[in-house]
């Protein structure tokens, strides 16, 4: 099936539009001209979003014309969760329900941010959306309760939802915890990189990529609850990219693996079956390499030592 030609989203409302997801969000679809509602923490920096609340957890109740919600507020820091498992749960499990419940009033379609996380530690690779759920961090276990929300929503009130499990997504301005994140500011400030298990391997998709996925499935206007994974569909390991990420950047730092660093939970490999993407049209077009490129650069022009 061919990529669908995009038609204009006239208004959205981006839960998180301050975050690294969110944020990416909220300038792909402005330059859609699409009218951007926002509750999110701090306020924009952007004036053609409109921020109508800061607290998905506190918000009065909202009339605004908004044909989609885009959920993407979240605690995501998986050891912050594990440290902060009541925060976690309200913030990922009742801001849910909360905003649930506005798409309800509002007969809003919502798509909703979950996390490959819930897949826990997979019995067979790639991981499809009929794979088993296991969730084995405090961060998972949140999503999947929110997820069971999605889909009670859409069988009680037919609602139309759907349920994005991202894998590795990277990019521009990603948070300081992040993989890529880490690793290139060692690579920029540090004589050395350490991390920790070297060996796990992830599935990296490019922002870019990931924006084009939820542009889709937007267009697609599927019924009911929906689940899709995002990702690229290749793994690498977490040494394979610091190797790249050295090459790109021309130094030359040892790479170290601080036993300290590593999760009793941690997951040997993720690798995302994005057959039902793909079905829709959609492919991821930027290459890892390529793809490490930029944001090392836009990490070396933008990063400051911390």
């Amino acid at each position: 099936m061919a990529f669908k030609k995009s038609l204009i989203v006239e208004s959205l409302l981006i839960t998180g539009s301050n975050g690294f997801l969110g944020s990416h969000l909220a300038q792909y679809f402005l330059k859609k001209n699409t009218k951007i509602y926002s509750i999110s923490h701090g306020k924009s920096k952007n004036p053609n979003i409109e921020q109508i609340g800061d607290d998905i957890l506190n918000f009065k109740n909202l009339s605004y014309d908004f044909s989609t919600i885009l959920h993407f507020a979240a605690l995501t820091d998986i050891q912050f969760c594990e440290k902060n498992q009541k925060k976690c749960f309200e913030i990922n499990i009742d801001g849910t329900k909360n905003i649930l419940d506005l798409a309800r009033k509002n007969d809003s379609s919502l798509v909703f941010a979950s996390s490959s996380h819930v897949y826990g530690k997979p019995d067979l690779l790639p991981i499809n959306e009929q794979s088993s759920i296991n969730p084995i961090s405090i961060h998972a276990k949140s999503k999947v309760k929110a997820e069971s929300l999605c889909e009670e929503y859409a069988k009680l009130y037919g609602m139309d939802i759907d349920i994005v499990r991202t894998f590795s997504i990277y990019g521009s301005n990603s948070p300081p915890y992040a993989l890529i994140s880490r690793i290139i500011n060692q690579i920029l400030f540090s004589e050395k990189i350490f991390l920790g298990n070297l060996r796990s391997k992830r599935d990296f998709l490019h922002t870019s990529d990931f924006l084009s996925a939820i542009d889709i499935i937007i267009q697609n206007k599927t019924k009911g609850c929906s689940k899709f994974n995002i990702g690229y569909g290749e793994s690498f390991s977490i040494q394979d990219i610091c190797h790249m990420l050295l090459d790109i950047s021309g130094n030359s730092q040892s790479i170290e693996s601080d036993t300290s660093l590593i999760r009793d939970n941690d997951i040997d490999e993720l690798v995302c079956d994005n057959s039902e993407l793909r079905k829709l049209g959609w492919f991821p077009k930027l290459s890892l390499h390529d793809g490490l490129e930029q944001v090392f650069y836009w990490f070396k022009k933008n990063s400051k030592n911390i």
